[in-house]
């Protein structure tokens, strides 16, 4: 049976260490609290008429994502002033059923290889311990594999991974300004990536302002296989992301909003030369609550997003936005605006088996989305629409992507356990010659202490 592979874990996180190290260290150090915290996600699923790959008459789907997680709190340092750590360790487990096909179908098997193994087995998620008073009574430090979200994750998230490497917080850079920078060193196509960068945070009197920069460096010319981006091949490339954010939450108002460019260059193989990087974008998003008669306290929302992309090959300049650790999976699936195009920003469910899953010379998206939650009793109905449009098309085509309608009832049977339901109804428009809607039913079981 067929099984992906995913980047090896370095050994030092063996999980035959992890009992004797959860033992020794409450007794080495004196740890103040033990915090235990599960996750259990059981989803099945059946899709109907997808586009691309040997499953395109249907893939049914059953997948277990379960995390365990331990964190030893308030370890006191004596021979520091003050300073304490916390040391924590989260363990995953992927599981698709005993079905090969469930994981080589087009459609999942991107999200599949991320992962060491998608067989049940537990694999080390997160592996970290956290400095508090680190240096000075302001900064914190934390340490080793960890989860990590930039922003709304348009540009970068560990996805539900970890990423290795180190995060430094400090209070009050200047008046009320927070600070932060990082370095982690993720896997990715064959080659360590370098992710370096930074971030400043003010929280104003209505909402928080967020601006933040960082370098993705990634060099395959020291053996490994050039990188084929989505317009032209790459032997070493630097992205840089330059972005700011404003979140409001008052009264009965959400706003979220995030622009950003990206900046930079790639080299060619071959000695063919550099492309620059000058793509863009931005999302918008508000959420209005309101009461409602008969169902109560509701909600409705909106989004826009677009990103930039080529009108036709690319030369010296490359317009479309492509972020490589930008948030896009759910387990095996996709995650993101609508629950079966699990779009982000820049790409969307595989249809032609491209870099960002639509057809070839087609770049960038324009997302519009709308919707609403009403409760009823103990239930919330929940229902959304997607419009998804590509920026550009270098072959001088049509630029309607698909529509997607989604129909959800949330069922929550106490504060640790909620039941699913899902219907979705994506419509290929005229960008596709095979126009056959793709459906999905599913249900999910969500459990967590």
């Amino acid at each position: 049976m067929k099984r992906h592979c995913g980047p090896p874990y370095p050994k030092r996180y063996s999980l035959y260490a992890i009992p004797a190290l959860l033992l020794a260290l409450p007794v080495i150090t004196y740890a103040t609290k033990l915090d235990l915290s599960s996750n259990v996600d059981l989803k099945a699923a059946n899709y109907t008429n997808l586009l691309t790959g040997d499953e395109k008459k249907g893939q049914a789907i059953y997948t277990e994502n379960a995390t365990l997680g331990f964190v030893i709190k308030d370890i006191k340092l004596e021979k520091t002033d003050n300073s304490y750590i916390d040391v924590g360790i989260v363990l995953n487990s992927i599981g698709t059923g005993s079905s090969t096909n469930t994981i080589t179908a087009a459609q999942f098997s991107e999200a599949a290889a991320r992962y060491p193994h998608v067989t049940g087995a537990p694999f080390v998620k997160e592996a970290y311990v956290k400095i508090y008073k680190f240096l000075n009574q302001k900064t914190t430090a934390m340490l080793g594999r960890q989860a990590f979200t930039l922003g709304q994750g348009i540009t970068l998230t560990d996805d539900g991974l970890g990423l290795t490497g180190a995060r430094i917080e400090t209070e009050k850079i200047f008046q009320i300004v927070k600070g932060e920078v990082f370095f982690f060193r993720p896997y990715k196509d064959d080659s360590f990536v370098k992710l370096t960068g930074a971030s400043l945070y003010y929280p104003a009197s209505e909402g928080l302002w967020h601006v933040y920069h960082f370098w993705e460096q990634a060099d395959q010319s020291l053996g490994a296989p050039p990188v084929i981006e989505l317009d032209h091949t790459s032997i070493s490339r630097t992205k840089k992301f330059t972005g700011i954010r404003y979140f409001l939450n008052h009264s009965q108002m959400v706003f979220d909003g995030e622009f950003i460019l990206q900046r930079g260059k790639s080299k060619r193989p071959d000695n063919a030369g550099t492309v620059k990087y000058t793509g863009y974008a931005f999302l918008i998003k508000g959420v209005w609550n309101q009461n409602i008669t008969f169902f109560g306290a509701s909600k409705a929302r909106m989004a826009y997003g677009k990103s930039s992309g080529n009108s036709g090959p690319v030369s010296d300049k490359d317009k479309a936005f492509l972020p490589t650790f930008g948030h896009r999976f759910k387990g095996i699936e996709r995650d993101g605006f609508g629950e079966i195009a699990g779009a982000s920003l820049y790409d969307i469910i595989q249809t032609s088996g491209t870099a960002n899953g639509l057809p070839n010379g087609v770049s960038g998206l324009n997302i519009i989305n709308f919707g609403g939650d009403m409760p009823y009793k103990k239930a919330v109905l929940t229902f959304d629409f997607f419009k998804f449009r590509a920026a550009r098309n270098a072959n001088q085509g049509s630029i309607q992507i698909a529509s997607e309608w989604d129909l959800k009832l949330s069922y929550p049977m106490g504060d640790s356990l909620r039941l699913k339901a899902v219907y979705a109804f994506f419509k290929p428009l005229s960008l596709y010659a095979e126009n056959t809607p793709i459906k999905l039913v599913s249900v999910g079981l969500t459990a967590k202490f």
